[in-house]
């Protein structure tokens, strides 16, 4: 199209597309020889590898565990108490997921608990209590800087003499 001596493109309507590609950060692992029966169990909280996945219906508890990377344990210093792991297992139901079992990690260490054995839809939550850190040197020195900064704020702003 010719305006003038000017030539100008054709209008055209914005178009829009359908987005070709999906990401997603879920983790689906796949643990089962050729023609295993298997389950598929979500893998949730303060464990390395949370995710899906899909291993024999006899897997155990603890072998689930170490697919996911293990329990959450970190090094500890010294005059730390440890921090609490849970582990709880839901199982969905009629009147919606309810828990069929729970434990503490030192537990099912020492092999006190029996625990279920796994069905589709299972979700298995690791959940990590880290003890309140003592009152500390720092933190004294913290409050006290913190107070002496006020104090001499307060002198500045009321003591204009």
């Amino acid at each position: 199209m010719w305006v003038g001596a000017f030539a100008v493109p054709d209008a055209q309507g914005q178009v829009f597309g359908r987005v070709e590609e999906t990401e997603s950060s879920v983790a689906y692992f796949y643990h089962a020889r050729p023609g295993e029966a298997t389950v598929q169990v979500s893998v949730w909280g303060t464990i390395p590898q949370p995710g899906i996945y899909e291993v024999p219906d006899t897997t155990s508890l603890d072998k689930l565990m170490t697919m996911a990377g293990g329990a959450p344990l970190e090094a500890r210093r010294e005059g730390r108490h440890a921090p609490t792991i849970t582990v709880q297992v839901y199982r969905p139901g009629p009147d919606g997921r309810s828990q069929i079992f729970e434990a503490q990690l030192t537990d099912l260490l020492n092999g006190n608990p029996q625990y279920p054995d796994f069905r589709d839809n299972d979700i298995v939550v690791v959940e990590t209590v880290t003890p309140k850190s003592p009152f500390t040197w720092r933190d004294a020195l913290s409050l006290t800087s913190t107070l002496g900064t006020l104090v001499l704020l307060g002198l500045r702003i009321f003591d204009r003499t």
